[in-house]
């Protein structure tokens, strides 16, 4: 991919990313309730779930730094792997999101 496909894809996926911040205030949020059931707080698969959900910040963070970091030094590939990395959390939600209106 050249440099210019590249800068568009850079810019307009991280703007969509931003937009999801949004939504992920909401899911972290409402993530809290998990723990409502009083063996929840014990439970390992609670407390994945609910790390997997409140790291996307991290995610996302580290998908911007990286991703125009890698397209500075001209590894374009690079740095459009390393802008997927916040599809790690929105794929699932969307999946989730399709099944619920199922």
């Amino acid at each position: 991919m050249n440099r210019k496909k590249t800068l568009w894809t850079l810019i307009v996926s991280q703007i969509v990313y931003v937009l999801f911040v949004i939504v992920w205030l909401f899911v972290a949020g409402m993530s809290v309730m998990m723990f409502d059931h009083p063996d929840a707080v014990n439970d390992v698969t609670t407390w994945l779930i609910f790390s997997y959900i409140v790291i996307y910040p991290l995610g996302l963070l580290a998908a911007l730094i990286a991703g125009w970091i890698l397209f500075s030094r001209r590894r374009y590939k690079a740095s459009l792997i390393w802008n997927c990395i916040p599809l790690l959390w929105i794929v699932p939600l969307l999946g989730f999101l399709a099944y619920a209106n199922l």
